[in-house]
């Protein structure tokens, strides 16, 4: 099935000295009321620089990851190259500026002038998840988001 649908971009992602921002368009602010009061936020973003038909095709990964024996699909795996480009990250709220429509984070895994599709608060109830199964070639990875920025991520990508 084939259906068309409008995804529109409410603003891009930007490195800054202290981690990175979020920076959405004017037309957005009333928007970024109440975020504030979260400590963290998923942010949808669209992975421009995997948005080719090539890379849209890809269903097959051979072996992407160090530690897997496997070649693995693309709803088995993170790749940005997907049937539609579509991203999801987990960030810390550090500050929520209202009034020049910014968000700051000190991490986001994204490449920089990322286009932002959405943003929602982090709900544990809806979000976190109790009993998580992982392939063993995987366990070793973090658990939790804020220990992610030590680990050595580069290493585990073929």
């Amino acid at each position: 099935m084939q259906d068309n649908k409008t995804i529109s971009v409410i603003g891009s992602v930007n490195p800054t000295d202290a981690g990175f921002s979020i920076a959405l368009d004017q037309q957005y602010a009333e928007g970024l009321s109440g975020l504030s009061e979260f400590s963290h936020a998923i942010v949808l973003w669209w992975a421009s620089e995997s948005d080719s038909q090539q890379q849209r095709d890809q269903l097959i990964y051979k072996k992407p990851y160090a530690k897997n024996p496997n070649d693995v699909g693309v709803f088995g795996s993170r790749s940005p190259s997907r049937p539609n480009p579509i991203g999801l990250s987990v960030i810390q709220l550090v500050h929520v500026d209202i009034e020049n429509t910014m968000v700051i984070t000190p991490y986001i895994d994204t490449e920089p002038g990322t286009p932002v599709i959405d943003i929602k608060p982090y709900f544990p109830a809806s979000d976190r998840v109790r009993e998580v199964a992982m392939p063993q070639w995987c366990a070793h990875w973090p658990t939790y988001y804020e220990d992610s920025a030590e680990f050595d991520w580069a290493s585990e990508f073929e």
